[in-house]
């Protein structure tokens, strides 16, 4: 996987949580579109926020485990979360597991959509698409057939910035290179730079992105209400 967010991952949360993402609505249409699904995969699970969140409207009864690649974001997953979900280290291009998943989700992680004004877009922290192939098809193998992929959507990226606490500033720049774009973090104090990553993603147009899906074995079945979920369901 071409992205980490090591660089990062000391000042993630406090960026997550002061308004980057709204995680109790992604939760609770989780909790809706996962129905009587009970084995769940997340797909870069990172500190472990959604996992949080979702077992705290879920109950115990769900069995989560999370993939990830950054070892300082399972780290403070592990520190967030305990026993409570099964965290592995895994790049997900290499991700060998059999077929136990009901579900698996992304909010932010591995696939993400975004609303455009000129339409939506899935974006990928896989730069190469025979690596999107490769590890959507590995999710395949990983979720029975029926179950749901559910990806998440948010707004379009943009630049911009916004305090923090403690006298921090996040801001963000972001620029298109073609059917990819560059994203630098920057976390300031002052002016110092205290943090900065910079991440590029590969962005596909949303029907060239369900034909990709399709070919890996998930077709797209809708959108949820609000627009927060877009739901595939494995073949």
């Amino acid at each position: 996987m071409a992205n980490s967010y090591a660089a990062l991952s000391r000042h993630y949360d406090l960026i997550m949580t002061s308004g980057y993402y709204d995680y109790s609505a992604y939760a609770r249409d989780l909790v809706t579109e996962l129905g009587d699904h009970r084995r769940v995969l997340e797909l870069g699970v990172g500190t472990g926020l959604v996992c949080e969140s979702l077992l705290e409207l879920s109950g115990a009864d769900l069995r989560l485990t999370g993939i990830d690649h950054t070892e300082s974001m399972l780290a403070q997953a592990r520190a967030r979360l305990g026993n409570r979900v099964q965290l592995i280290r895994q790049d997900i291009v290499e991700m060998a597991a059999p077929s136990v998943f009901d579900a698996a989700y992304s909010v932010g992680g591995v696939w993400y959509g975004t609303r455009n004004p000129e339409g939506s877009t899935l974006c990928s922290h896989l730069l190469r698409e025979d690596d999107d192939i490769r590890a959507l098809k590995n999710v395949s193998a990983a979720v029975r057939p029926g179950g749901p992929l559910l990806l998440a959507v948010q707004q379009a990226h943009q630049n911009y910035e916004r305090p923090l606490p403690g006298g921090l500033v996040y801001a963000q720049e972001v620029r298109p290179e073609g059917d990819r774009f560059v994203k630098d973090y920057f976390v300031r104090k002052a002016d110092e730079v205290v943090a900065h990553q910079r991440c590029e993603f590969r962005a596909y147009p949303q029907d060239r992105a369900d034909r990709l899906l399709a070919q890996c074995g998930f077709h797209f079945e809708r959108a949820t209400e609000d627009g927060l979920l877009r739901r595939y369901v494995r073949e």
